[in-house]
């Protein structure tokens, strides 16, 4: 048998929306297994390098993790066949772009179409978020379109404004891994930036999906962003000559990347050298499993 998983990147949080928001972008990883080949695990692009081989990877651990809980399930062992896994990445790693969350989707997709087919993407996502940590981007990456996360079950897709049209920002050779991001922000925050936020992300939900032109506002933050860019001052540089320009632009994710937004007439300016510049529509459709 022969499956591949083809997950987008992600964004979550979108500025005030902090570990509930998550953007789908049209920026695939595929990662095929094939129980006819040779076992073993390969990689090509965006990390092909850095990433391990010996089945210690997010794919191969969510497998693993997957067919542990078949073999819970049904009281007797399910061991998942040997397989040839071989993964194309073009979401870059550690970036704020969702490659762990797509990683983890990937994995845990596959494994249940390996055993126990078809797809089912409400379990897809509930065992992918446990595992990786980060339900924001677990449920873009399942469900595709602009998600809301109210808790680890319940996951709300909509579909964005047709006139949405985000901009990511990657800084060439600057990494920031999630685990630092998230080990720097205050262990509580005051009810007045509460209350901020709480407004911001509800005007946000309207621009997203009613008035791209209420994006500027709407993404104001106190929560996590000021924090996170005080680790990458080189980012925050940028992130704040936008603002002063009135673009909308937020920290994807954890960062270091920056996502923004343009519209008809007023393009998001050229960060300088060293950056990435990718205009990437929000992707509709999330993971994808093919048999073939």
């Amino acid at each position: 048998m022969r499956l591949t998983a083809r997950v987008p990147a992600t964004s979550a949080n979108l500025g005030p929306g902090f570990d509930c928001f998550g953007l789908a972008l049209d920026l695939v990883n595929e990662v095929t297994v094939d129980t006819e080949a040779e076992p073993g695990v390969t990689w090509e692009g965006e990390g092909a390098e850095e990433l391990p081989t010996d089945g210690s990877d997010m794919v191969s651990r969510a497998m693993t993790h997957v067919a542990r809980i078949a073999a819970g399930a049904h009281g007797v062992a399910r061991g998942l066949p040997p397989v040839h896994l071989h993964g194309v990445n073009r979401v870059p790693l550690e970036s704020g772009l969702g490659s762990s969350a797509a990683a983890a989707v990937a994995g845990v997709a596959l494994a249940y179409g390996l055993l126990d087919p078809p797809h089912d993407p409400q379990t897809t996502f509930a065992v992918a978020a446990d595992l990786e940590g980060h339900p924001d981007n677990a449920a873009a990456a399942v469900y595709g379109g602009f998600t809301l996360v109210v808790d680890e079950g319940l996951v709300q897709r909509f579909d964005p404004h047709p006139d949405l049209r985000p901009v990511v920002l990657v800084p060439e050779g600057v990494h920031l891994p999630t685990e630092e991001a998230r080990r720097a922000l205050p262990a509580q925050v005051s009810r007045e930036d509460a209350v901020f936020n709480a407004a911001h992300a509800a005007l946000m939900v309207a621009a997203i999906l009613h008035e791209p032109e209420l994006l500027y506002p709407a993404m104001r933050d106190r929560l996590h962003q000021d924090v996170r860019l005080a680790l990458v001052p080189e980012v925050r540089g940028v992130f704040e000559r936008f603002a002063t320009a009135n673009v909308p632009v937020c920290v994807s994710g954890a960062g270091p990347s920056l996502l923004a937004f343009e519209r008809e007439g007023h393009a998001v300016p050229d960060p300088g050298d060293g950056w990435r510049v990718l205009r990437l529509p929000v992707r509709a459709a999330g993971v994808e499993v093919l048999e073939g």
